[in-house]
């Protein structure tokens, strides 16, 4: 009997703890691992990133639905969302355009135009210090075992308003058009973004799954800002070895 009381006090007094970190990670702040090279150079393979989920507002994780409100997400925030074609997916992006926004992207040398916005004095996006990046694209068979190619990345600072961070791109890879989405009515790699959507695409230009293949991701659909990454595992190919990296701890731009 005293054996039986003594495990119901421990379990009791564990609840309260279970409940806060339950409370934390739905409402507050989560972690995610970030498991492919979209964003390079902002966020790698293998990074664990903190996320703000309650920045832009705190949801009923029943339907989405906003309960209390909170910022408004802005051009160049990096966010997790919910992938709208397979919500049991997230994906993280950064947000190149707001609801109202008409946007034109160059597949040549994969610039953005802002063209009009709710806010539009003149085009936001400007690009400088192009040069080579350190970063090489493999390109290797259908069953990934042999290498048949590499290209060297190049690199620009995009500017978004007073925000800067670095894009990846490869000059001499063009985008499938036939993949493009393309809105009725609207010629091919413009975009004007509906109400309570958003833009999204990776920084690595050339090697991202975005907005430019599959549409606009809707506000009930954001998961948070990421804020911070607080640790890096890589893992050697062909082997069972981890690799932690501290030098990757930083605050996410």
């Amino acid at each position: 009997m005293l054996k039986k009381n003594f495990w119901i006090h421990q379990i009791g007094s564990l609840l309260p703890i279970i409940l806060l970190i339950f409370i934390i990670r739905i409402f507050i702040y989560e972690s995610f691992y970030i498991p492919s090279n979209s964003m390079v150079p902002t966020l790698f393979k293998g990074d664990f990133i903190l996320v703000n989920k309650f920045i832009y507002g705190i949801k009923n994780p029943l339907n989405n639905k906003i309960i209390i409100k909170n910022k408004i997400p802005k051009r160049g925030d990096v966010i997790v969302f919910k992938y709208p074609k397979n919500t049991k997916i997230n994906y993280i992006k950064r947000i190149i355009g707001l609801p109202g926004d008409t946007i034109v992207y160059n597949y040549k040398n994969k610039q953005i135009t802002l063209l009009k916005s709710k806010d539009f004095k003149k085009n936001i996006f400007q690009y400088k210090k192009l040069k080579k990046s350190k970063f090489i694209k493999i390109f290797k068979n259908f069953n990934k075992k042999h290498i048949f190619g590499k290209l060297r990345l190049f690199q620009y600072t995009e500017y978004i308003n007073k925000l800067s961070h670095e894009i990846l791109f490869i000059p001499e890879l063009e985008n499938q058009t036939l993949n493009i989405y393309k809105q009725k009515n609207i010629p091919l790699y413009t975009w004007i973004i509906p109400n309570n959507y958003y833009f999204v695409m990776g920084d690595n230009r050339d090697d991202s799954f975005d907005s430019r293949y599959w549409g606009f991701v809707h506000k009930k659909y954001l998961l948070g800002k990421a804020i911070f990454i607080w640790l890096n595992i890589k893992k050697n190919t062909n082997s069972w070895f981890f690799k932690v990296q501290f030098n990757r701890i930083h605050k996410v731009n």
